[in-house]
């Protein structure tokens, strides 16, 4: 079975606008690079460099050689939805939906999110379990899901794979669950 690594981000200039009161643009852009490098790292020892993509309008200076999915432009969850139908259309088994901004995560974390059933969702919780950061969905038996990234998001997708009739895993690992998106997450990463 064939599995994808969809990673979306927003184009430089915009990633990350929350941080400004604590990183100059030039900090801010340099810590999402950071942080993508990160995750398309430990996506790609799981799977392959073929089989990672990220999706948005820029490849934030990685080679060439990463697959860039274009972002049709209404929003995160029907970007994804696009992304799901591409993979879809290229017999993809399983498609795994990460974060860019998770800066510690590694390949462990990545292949925890394979390693469920084969019919199964799963989904990696924000460290307050609330927002959604990794998302593993099965092809073609979530081929009507339904994104819902926004508040209360991790919640929601348990009660779409519910809707599909499909079982839900939590993947509760460190790596998956801390995002930066605060100034204050920024000072408690540099602390280690």
């Amino acid at each position: 079975m064939r599995n994808w690594v969809i990673i979306p981000i927003k184009a430089p200039e915009v990633c990350k606008t929350r941080l400004s009161p604590a990183l100059s643009d030039a900090e801010r852009q340099t810590l999402v690079a950071a942080m993508l490098r990160q995750t398309v790292a430990a996506a790609q020892a799981v799977v392959g460099p073929e089989q990672v993509l990220l999706l948005g309008p820029s490849r934030h200076g990685l080679g060439g050689d990463i697959g860039l999915l274009a972002d049709p432009g209404r929003g995160l969850n029907a970007a994804l939805s696009s992304a799901r139908d591409v993979a879809m259309r290229k017999g993809i088994g399983r498609l795994l939906l990460l974060s860019a901004d998770l800066p510690t995560i590694e390949p462990d974390d990545v292949a925890a999110l394979i390693d469920i059933p084969k019919d199964a969702i799963a989904g990696g919780p924000d460290r307050a379990g609330v927002g959604t950061n990794a998302l593993s969905l099965p092809l073609p038996a979530a081929a009507q899901f339904r994104f819902r990234y926004g508040d209360g998001s991790f919640a929601a997708h348990r009660d779409e794979a519910a809707r599909l009739g499909l079982p839900f895993f939590t993947i509760d690992r460190p790596g998956l669950g801390f995002d930066i998106d605060r100034p204050d997450e920024v000072a408690l990463w540099r602390r280690g």
